[in-house]
């Protein structure tokens, strides 16, 4: 009995070339993509490079949340131009999470929560709160002590709700002779408050320096004065 013919093997399936249209519209994606972190680039979105701040972080984060909202960014674009921004440890960490999560499609919303859990977690924004609720002027100028208040608060917000609630908190801080030149007045706005802590601080400078003088031309009014003869019999 005649063996049977071997079968011939298939061939090997054709290779899939993308077709024009596919090819072009890749190219456009790219296109976009370039012009729209461009676009966050000019509107002051800086590279994050993954800092261990919680200050820096969450600055990053709104700021480039707020300008996707200012320039219409697409939400199905929004985590591929937040990435584009990410450098060093922070590039290093979202290609773990990538990794980590390789089967899905993760959202805005999904790269907040992974970048939050990283480099503002609650344990680091409790830390913040707790500063803010210590926070005093001191040392500090009052648009010093006023840019720290706004920087902490927003790890506080629910100690803060209202403009008067930031305005009791603000003017608690201010050191002791300001918080007693302005605990009578009523202030509607934050800005208000500082104005006139600005306008008190140079008033108590100015008298400061104006006794400090007094005091000097005194003293060297006394030291060049001949003495004056002692009092007793004449001779």
């Amino acid at each position: 009995m005649a063996n049977a013919a071997t079968p011939m093997p298939a061939p090997p399936p054709a290779p899939i070339i993308p077709t024009v249209l596919e090819a072009a519209t890749a190219i456009n994606d790219v296109v976009q993509l370039v012009r729209l972190v461009k676009g966050m680039r000019e509107m002051s979105c800086e590279p994050y490079s993954g800092e261990q701040n919680v200050e820096v972080a969450g600055r990053w984060i709104r700021k480039v949340e707020k300008t996707m909202i200012q320039i219409k960014i697409p939400h199905d674009l929004r985590v591929d131009c937040a990435t584009q921004l990410l450098s060093d440890g922070a590039m290093t960490w979202w290609e773990i999470v990538q990794l980590r999560r390789t089967t899905e499609t993760l959202s805005w919303d999904d790269f907040k929560i992974e970048f939050e859990n990283q480099y503002y977690s609650k344990y680091h924004c409790k830390m913040k709160e707790q500063e803010f609720l210590a926070l005093r002027q001191e040392g500090m100028s009052i648009l010093e002590y006023e840019r720290r208040f706004h920087d902490l608060s927003l790890f506080a917000p629910h100690y803060v709700p209202s403009e008067q609630n930031m305005i009791e908190k603000l003017r608690d801080g201010f050191r002791q002779e300001l918080k007693q030149g302005l605990i009578a007045l009523q202030f509607k706005t934050v800005r208000e408050l500082i104005e006139a802590a600005q306008a008190l601080e140079a008033c108590m400078e100015k008298g400061q320096q104006s006794h400090g003088g007094v005091g000097k031309r005194k003293d060297m009014e006394f030291l060049g004065r001949p003495p004056l003869p002692k009092k007793g019999r004449s001779e």
